[in-house]
């Protein structure tokens, strides 16, 4: 994937990889939420992991 958003760079062309994938539905409509917003993203990804941790010990 690239150019990397992290570098200053445009970030990932969402909607060429929706074009590539159009037999792919889900998959398409997959990337506008992983690659539009990675703050976003990556404070839902702790957040599911830190559950999973919790559920885990006090499970």
């Amino acid at each position: 994937m690239a150019p990397n958003p992290f570098d200053g760079d445009e970030g990932y062309d969402v909607e060429a990889r929706v074009e590539r994938l159009a037999a792919h539905p889900l998959a398409a409509e997959a990337g506008r939420v992983m690659f539009q917003d990675f703050d976003e993203g990556f404070e839902q990804g702790l957040a599911a992991v830190l559950a999973g941790v919790e559920a885990t010990l006090l499970g």
